[in-house]
């Protein structure tokens, strides 16, 4: 497939409107306000290929945000009664008609697609109902995995996201604070795998990993704290999950954990780096 795609070219010929490169036995304009300067016949460049406006290939050396059959989180630029434009990187904006959108769009609204190659124009075009396009063969995640998340579904209880632009997976929301917008990206966790291949999110490591993740958030706050916290069994739990972002059992069981390995000194009145005890 041509069109959607980058393509290293030979330049054929130079007309007055720009050169003409061969691409997979193609003749494509590159137009000459999109050639670099310098460019002659027999070169070689590396172009990408769309439509113009009246539906002939056309090369550019613009960069596209996104090539076909990839997923996407894409701009609003323009909406109208037929659809919508988006910013894809290049002059002519990528289409997103009416029809393929799952709800009522802005401009400068964020929205997650797949581009495709529309059978019927032969145009490339966007679609927001990207779940026939999922990759459903999640056995070769893991658990504790890091994931680049894109958020393409909010729900009251939980938001859907894309797991590196191929999977899909579910986090579930844990605490009233948490919100999310389609459109946004973070790094979370493979938390599990079923066996019926839904994936479950979550934003931090779980387990032994979870541990000394969260342990080193604690580690981190004390030495920016010049090594002590006024945190304790006294604290109340809203106050632990501002400060730390855990809940008041976690937190007591870092600690704990902490004091064992002798990292840290707990008395009446908080916490301590035990290098810095006799400071205080």
């Amino acid at each position: 497939m041509i069109a959607g795609n980058y393509h290293h070219a030979l330049v054929e010929s130079e007309m007055p409107q720009g050169f003409y490169l061969l691409i997979e036995s193609e003749r494509i304009l590159l137009p000459g306000n999109k050639a670099p300067s310098g460019l002659k016949i027999n070169d070689k460049i590396k172009v990408f290929v769309y439509h113009d406006n009246k539906g002939r290939l056309i090369a550019t050396t613009q960069k596209a945000k996104v090539t076909v059959n990839h997923f996407a989180i894409l701009r609003v630029k323009e909406v109208n009664p037929i659809g919508a434009f988006l910013d894809w990187g290049l002059d002519k904006d990528l289409f997103l008609p009416y029809k393929q959108q799952l709800g009522e769009l802005q401009e400068n609204d964020m929205c997650v697609v797949y581009v495709v190659l529309d059978k019927l124009s032969n145009r490339l075009v966007a679609t927001e109902k990207i779940k026939s396009f999922l990759d459903l063969n999640t056995q070769g995640l893991r658990q504790n995995q890091k994931v680049e998340l894109a958020v393409y579904e909010v729900q009251p209880e939980y938001i859907d996201c894309l797991i590196d632009y191929r999977y899909t997976g579910r986090y579930y929301f844990q605490n009233q604070k948490e919100h999310f917008y389609i459109g946004d990206t973070f790094h979370g966790y493979i938390q599990s795998v079923r066996e019926d291949n839904k994936v479950s999110l979550s934003l931090n490591p779980v387990g032994y990993r979870a541990n000394i993740a969260q342990s080193n958030v604690i580690l981190e706050a004390l030495k920016k704290a010049d090594g002590f916290l006024a945190y304790g069994d006294f604290s109340e739990p809203q106050e632990i999950n501002q400060a730390f972002g855990l809940s008041k059992k976690k937190f007591k069981q870092m600690i704990g954990h902490l004091f064992k390995k002798q990292i840290i000194y707990i008395d009446s009145k908080g916490i301590y780096l035990n290098n810095k005890k006799n400071e205080h």
